[in-house]
């Protein structure tokens, strides 16, 4: 069986910032801490993580707040990894957003005076089935018992993707930066966490799934999504490459701070740095 590209080495790269597009807004907390971090050690850990777009920019899959710190600190070249975002093997995930302490938040009320948007109580058994189909564009969680539907109003046969963008946006909006917010993901819709059901203060919002074409035609028609929505399975996923960035911020032309990135990628290679684990693994990340 032939060996993977991603198990001999990894697609690392310098590429312009300019070049790399979002596809969702960063989290101002994280960037500002990322920002300290990177400019008190001046060490990049974790490269972002990058498909190329037919029009040569860079879709950014993982590290908006990597990229957003790179911007903020003034660097015009950020260090990624390029995958190929064809391969069924990255495949495009979601998050739900569990609001601790939430109970101050009128959420429901808020979102039944959204335009284009009808709320109405629906079962536990109905929510699997209305988020796989794209049929609500949100599930409001308040208690183990009450769970409200976004609809669209009026109801339509299929939701257009950038009417459903706009909409979360106003629904991610009523309690961002107002409650506390933990991502979650769920196996299974009747098995929410234990901390849900035993504490009522908390409420969830749980989101249908985009496809990764719909995530390309949004990118390239420049509109972003709600931060904290979309994760992305990555295998090879690079980690630890530790680079010192003085180099990118040096007098060096480009040309030379290229050069100077591939002799950095091709001494850990020759050193045997680069090792290829097919472990899942868990990361205490900040």
């Amino acid at each position: 069986m032939p060996v993977a590209e991603s198990e001999l080495r990894p697609d690392l790269r310098l590429v312009p910032i300019g070049r790399v597009r979002f596809h969702e807004h960063p989290e101002r907390r994280r960037t500002l801490r990322l920002v300290e971090r990177i400019r008190a050690e001046g060490v990049l850990r974790n490269p972002p993580i990058v498909a190329e777009m037919q029009d040569g920019h860079y879709l950014l899959l993982d590290g908006a707040n990597r990229v957003s710190a790179f911007l903020e600190l003034g660097y015009s070249l950020v260090p990624v990894q390029v995958v190929n975002y064809s391969d069924a093997s990255v495949q495009l995930k979601g998050w739900h957003h569990l609001l601790l302490e939430g109970d101050a938040l009128p959420l429901r009320a808020r979102y039944a005076a959204l335009s284009g948007v009808h709320v109405r109580p629906i079962s536990r058994a109905q929510v699997a089935h209305l988020l796989e189909l794209r049929q609500v564009y949100a599930v409001l969680v308040e208690n183990e018992t009450a769970w409200w539907g976004l609809f669209p109003a009026p109801a339509r046969a299929e939701m257009d993707v950038r009417e459903y963008i706009r909409v979360l946006t106003d629904v991610v909006s009523a309690y961002e930066g107002l409650s506390r917010l933990e991502r979650i993901k769920l196996a299974d819709y009747e098995q929410l966490p234990q901390m849900v059901q035993a504490v009522v203060q908390h409420q969830v919002c749980l989101f249908p799934l985009l496809h990764k074409e719909e995530l390309l035609l949004l990118a390239a028609q420049g509109t972003m999504i709600p931060t904290g929505l979309t994760r992305h399975i990555i295998p090879g996923r690079t980690l630890g490459i530790n680079l010192e960035l003085a180099f990118i911020r040096s007098p060096l032309a480009e040309t030379d701070k290229h050069a100077h990135f591939q002799a950095f990628v091709d001494r850990l290679s020759v050193e045997g740095r680069i090792r290829f684990y097919e472990e899942s693994v868990f990361i205490m990340n900040e």
